[in-house]
């Protein structure tokens, strides 16, 4: 059910999230804490996600909805079951009796009432929870949530990567999104999609480092490339490229790319647009160190500093002389450059070799991109640009056709 040895082999099947209620839980006295720069409209947002999975549709990509795949995993009893306490576990609920009187509430739900309870989370005024006698749940007043909403979820790159015929369950860094995987978790397990053949996951959700999806790039079928941001640790580099040495990858290319908010992940600053082609941020010029690791013996790593030219890397991996680079925002403005990085101008999908669909804001690539040869397909992202992520952070690819 996963086949994804690249970034850019035509694209036949994409996990995505249309967003739901769950935006409307936002609160804006903790938009920062939830990872919003502002509180997007629903209606308008959604209206912008169907026209994004529309032109997927069109260029003939399969769309499955997370939330239609993890409300089939809780049609099982069994994975219903562990999964309430698990999410109640993750969600911090103030004390182990208000813990218990949450799973029983999950419990006492139907499937569709569960799903948008996990999406939407449960505030400390529900009319369920006003017989609450516990101390969890009669202290700390201020707390507007008893589980925190998950309003993230539309990013799906994010909260799992897939890779070869297997997955990477994230390890997510931010308080707001560290549930997520846990949806992922069963989706790879008891959804009608992999229930007859489970996901591997590459990585373990209970190790202590983060890694996330958006720091992932699926070279080929030899190597892989990992940011070390902001939400992706070494520790996990290193894990992950284990995983991935026992499948026969050859090369795992660790790009550090620091931990500012501007290098939140790796594909914020260089995405994969054709054989040789990328599109990459001017701002990691200069910023950029590359290590190169590789099987050892005894199921070891070899680590060595890659060379100081990152774009020499990237071309090493794909055994090709050089790569073609497209300065996101890249027409000398310092400014522009800046300002279409913000709003994810080099974060865009590619459906197949040379073609591609992005947000229509940022004027300055598209121009770059459309005189390179790259078919370019928008569409708008007024609204759900205000959670800080692009075409490629709304999808993550379940099955391309090899190159």
């Amino acid at each position: 059910m996963i086949n994804v040895y690249s970034e850019i082999g035509p694209l036949r099947r994409v996990l995505m999230h249309r967003p739901g209620n769950e935006i409307m839980q936002l609160y804006p006295y903790m938009l920062g804490e939830m990872l919003f720069e502002d509180t997007p409209f629903l209606p308008a947002a959604q209206a912008e996600h169907d026209a994004y999975t529309a032109i997927l549709r069109n260029a003939g990509v399969e769309v499955v909805y997370l939330r239609d795949l993890f409300a089939q995993a809780m049609n099982v009893p069994e994975a219903r079951a562990a999964f309430t306490r698990e999410f109640a576990s993750a969600s911090r609920v103030p004390s182990r009796e208000l813990e218990d009187r949450v799973v029983a509430h999950y419990d006492s739900l139907s499937v569709e009432d569960l799903v948008e309870a996990v999406f939407c989370g449960i505030r400390k005024n529900d009319p369920a929870f006003a017989d609450v006698q516990t101390l969890g749940g009669m202290a700390r007043k201020e707390d507007v949530f008893l589980v925190n909403p998950m309003p993230n979820c539309y990013f799906t790159r994010d909260s799992s990567v897939n890779v070869a015929d297997s997955v990477i369950l994230s390890h997510m860094t931010k308080e707001f999104r560290r549930r997520e995987p846990i949806l992922l978790k069963y989706v790879h397990t008891y959804s009608d999609l992999f229930r007859d053949d489970p996901t591997q996951d590459l990585y373990d959700m209970d190790e202590p480092y983060g890694i996330e999806g958006g720091d992932v790039i699926v070279l080929s079928d030899k190597s892989v490339a990992i940011g070390c941001s902001e939400r992706t640790d070494p520790g996990a580099v290193e894990h992950v490229a284990k995983s991935l040495f026992a499948k026969g990858y050859e090369a795992v290319y660790a790009f550090d790319i620091g931990r500012d908010r501007f290098a939140m992940h790796l594909d914020g600053m260089l995405t994969m647009i054709g054989y040789d082609t990328f599109i990459y941020n001017p701002l990691i010029e200069g910023k950029v160190g590359v290590f190169k690791l590789t099987p050892a013996a005894n199921d070891g790593i070899t680590t060595v500093a890659a060379s100081d030219d990152w774009s020499q890397v990237l071309a090493e991996a794909l055994h090709v002389p050089a790569v073609n680079l497209i300065p996101c925002g890249g027409d000398g403005d310092d400014v522009r450059s800046l300002w279409e990085m913000w709003n994810m101008g080099s974060n865009v999908l590619t459906i197949r070799p040379g073609e591609v669909v992005g947000y229509d804001r940022a004027v300055v690539t598209l121009d770059l991109l459309d005189k390179a040869g790259i078919t370019v397909h928008t569409f708008t992202g007024a609204e759900l640009s205000r959670g800080r992520g692009g075409a490629r952070c709304m999808s993550m690819p379940l099955v391309r056709d090899a190159i």
